[in-house]
């Protein structure tokens, strides 16, 4: 892996990215804005499950209808990210809290997946079983490591 960062450290994009006045204050705001997009779907989706909010609405149906969303957004935090990682690539590499970040992340993303997947083909609205609530918590849990992980990058 040390490899693949040293070869990021010297591509054209990074080089750009630290001499930029405004590159990273740019790419981090896009990432932000996904990041609280992000946020708001996966904790209106899990709150749903939880049985908090949105009581009228199948869980199932808000699912189906935030999944798009949860994409999108998801897809603006990975491209900024891994933009973000290019300016100091051998700093990330180095720092525990960005290896925990991405360990999170990856099981975050992993779980959301099948979480929402699994629920919406076996679920009809009801939450009153407890495996839903349960992995809701669970599913919370692992986005708010992401994001303390993230926010320990800077100071670690």
């Amino acid at each position: 892996m040390l490899n693949l960062f040293q070869w990021l450290n010297d591509t054209p994009i990074s080089s750009f990215l630290r001499r930029s006045d405004w590159g990273f204050a740019i790419i981090e705001m896009v990432h932000l804005v996904g990041l609280a997009v992000l946020g708001g779907t996966v904790l209106i989706t899990n709150l749903r499950f939880l049985g908090v909010g949105l009581r009228r609405q199948a869980t199932s149906r808000v699912v189906q209808e935030l999944f798009p969303v949860f994409l999108v957004s998801l897809s603006m935090m990975l491209i900024s990210g891994g933009l973000l990682l290019t300016t100091w690539p051998l700093r990330y590499y180095y720092n525990p809290a960005f290896r925990a970040k991405m360990l999170f992340l990856f099981f975050a993303i992993a779980f959301s997946f099948l979480f929402q997947r699994t629920m919406v083909k076996s679920e009809d609205g009801n939450v009153s079983l407890m495996w839903p609530r349960i992995a809701a918590v669970i599913s919370l849990a692992l986005w708010l490591c992401v994001g303390l992980a993230g926010r320990a990058i800077g100071v670690l």
